[in-house]
């Protein structure tokens, strides 16, 4: 209790820390019993490097108690301890536990700062978090000092505040629990627990020991925890970059496991069950002799997964997986990712399949086939092509090529490819993204041996050679029926036969200017082999439109071909 000036009691309340979620992990001979943190790792945490900074100032203030009991709170005693990472009360994960024991260990913020001096960066001090995270504590503690001016009062006053005024609720998980779903179930925020460090953990928790664990990491897992930029360790790594699934947004490494452990059982595979999938496959098939090898095929399909996702177009599967972006079919990737890691598979058989399936994909698009259920699709096209045993590109072209209309599932044929190509509104139903890739495999493709090697900017427009708002510099022809020509005129606007590229600058240059001046400018200043069909033209009709969308169609029909 405490008195107000009033002399009225006054209820200090304890501060609630929420929920923390505890699973036991199997302890071995002398070892410690060891608790896997499911949720609670940033509190916890962030509890040690107060305690650290409390220590570090009782000490400089001869307040031996306080230091005995932060000491307490933070190792364990050697007395307990069996190896060297048994010393402390919270274990970070590998990645961060060099800066957690330089933190633990400094003694004082002089000596931490000395070993991290602030370097200021154009936004902050660029310095490992924990090391910040103990210096603003620090501060913030000798401020409180300073302001009341009786050292030894103040640091027991913190010391019996934390002693006694925090409050947490512990909850103990089974081993057969799923920790993934009882994280989300206490989270209304519907912020998601990585399945990848429950992953994580229960791999490593397999290890013979400490020390081959601490060699597995490095060798195989420190990829997933690196940053891309070893200038900016504090930087977002490649692999939890969050990407939108439905409602939420999901790292990167998840949506990673989700696909491959799709691809390893052939099924869909739930976000939320990522962890209690793994963990099930790897308990009930036991599909590898060692940890090592579970983690050398991981790690093997996701450099798999991030060419995907990088999509460097100078190589072939770059350029699939760049397209495939475009096209936004993820349910795709469990396929894909078989693909490239079939050893069986010759590299070029991979490549025409790459490109069936690319075909299969533009096709249906340009078509208005559904894609709702191709997530069934593809898992049943792996299913098939692994069980056929055979692992060339007419096997897979057989498989792709025996749907039919009716089951909606078919790869559509030549003649009803070229239907639906001189006949859609390709930029209103279409994406302007999708246009633009498609007129870029063309614009590619039309280049002939001889041609000098040009690569194409990484964004291009696409420009409406008749613009969308022809009334101005566009006229009817005399003597028509207005409502019909104009209905004419609507009518292919928007067919691929009227759309080009062009830089955005020289988009901006000739718009929705005059037809003479915008085609000879679109000739003359732009280097595209799309551009060639404007040499000497002055005027730009319904026909010409329909004319050009036919010669398009003659090299989609190329780069898009359909076995018979």
């Amino acid at each position: 209790m405490l008195k107000s000036e009033e002399g009225a009691e006054e209820v200090v309340r304890p501060h609630f820390l929420g929920a923390i979620v505890l699973q036991p992990r199997l302890a071995h001979g002398d070892h410690l019993p060891v608790m896997d943190v499911i949720d609670g790792q940033q509190r916890l945490t962030t509890l040690q490097l107060l305690l650290f900074a409390l220590r570090d100032i009782a000490k400089a203030n001869a307040d031996a108690a306080t230091a005995r009991w932060c000491g307490s709170r933070t190792e364990n005693g050697n007395a307990l301890v069996d190896v060297e990472v048994e010393r402390f009360k919270v274990w970070p994960t590998q990645r961060d536990q060099p800066q957690f024991t330089e933190v633990s260990g400094a003694g004082s913020r002089a000596a931490l700062e000395k070993k991290f001096p602030a370097r200021l960066g154009r936004r902050k001090v660029a310095r490992p978090v924990m090391v910040e995270a103990y210096v603003f504590f620090h501060d913030a503690v000798e401020s409180w000092i300073a302001e009341h001016g009786d050292a030894q009062a103040c640091i027991k006053a913190l010391r019996l505040v934390l002693q006694r005024r925090l409050e947490l609720v512990q909850i103990d998980l089974d081993s057969g629990e799923n920790p993934q779903e009882i994280f989300e179930t206490l989270n209304a925020r519907g912020v998601p627990l990585l399945a990848s460090d429950l992953l994580r953990n229960f791999i490593f928790q397999r290890a013979k020991n400490a020390a081959q664990s601490d060699e597995l990491h490095a060798k195989y897992w420190m990829r997933f925890e690196s940053p891309d930029d070893e200038e900016k360790p504090e930087g977002l790594r490649f692999w939890e970059v969050e990407v939108r699934q439905g409602r939420l947004s999901r790292a990167r490494l998840d949506l990673y496991v989700q696909h491959y452990l799709a691809m390893k059982l052939e099924r869909d595979i739930r976000l939320a069950e990522l962890f209690r999938e793994y963990k099930g496959w790897i308990n009930t098939k036991k599909p590898f002799k060692s940890v090592e090898d579970e983690l050398r095929e991981f790690v093997r399909y996701a450099d798999h997964f991030a060419s995907l996702v990088r999509g460097e177009t100078s190589t072939n599967v770059g350029a699939f997986a760049a397209r495939l972006a475009v096209l936004d079919i993820n349910s795709a990737y469990p396929l894909v990712l078989s693909l490239l890691g079939e050893e069986k598979l010759p590299t070029t058989e991979r490549d025409g399949i790459l490109g069936d399936l690319e075909s299969f994909l533009v096709r249906r698009m340009i078509c208005g086939r559904p894609t709702k259920s191709y997530t069934r699709k593809f898992l049943d096209l792996l299913r098939d092509f692994r069980a056929g045993g055979v692992f060339t590109r007419a096997a897979f072209q057989a498989l792709l090529a025996r749907g039919s209309a009716d089951d909606v599932f078919d790869w559509p044929t030549d003649v009803q490819f070229e239907t639906a190509w001189n006949t859609i509104d390709a930029y209103r139903m279409l994406k302007p993204s999708r246009v633009e890739m498609v007129l870029r495999r063309i614009e590619l493709a039309s280049r002939s041996a001889k041609s000098e090697p040009m690569l194409l900017p990484g964004r291009l427009s696409v420009e409406h050679v008749m613009p969308q708002s022809w009334e101005k510099h566009w006229p009817l022809p005399e003597g028509v029926d207005e409502t019909i020509a104009r209905e004419a005129r609507e009518e292919v606007v928007h067919d691929f036969g009227n759309l080009t590229l062009l830089t955005q600058e020289l988009n901006s240059t000739v718009s929705n200017g005059p037809a003479a001046a915008k085609i000879i400018a679109m000739h003359e200043l732009s280097n595209l082999q799309l551009a060639k069909w404007f040499h000497g033209r002055t005027t730009w009709t319904e026909e010409d439109i329909r004319e050009r969308g036919r010669a398009l169609f003659k090299t989609a029909l190329k780069v898009w071909p359909r076995p018979t």
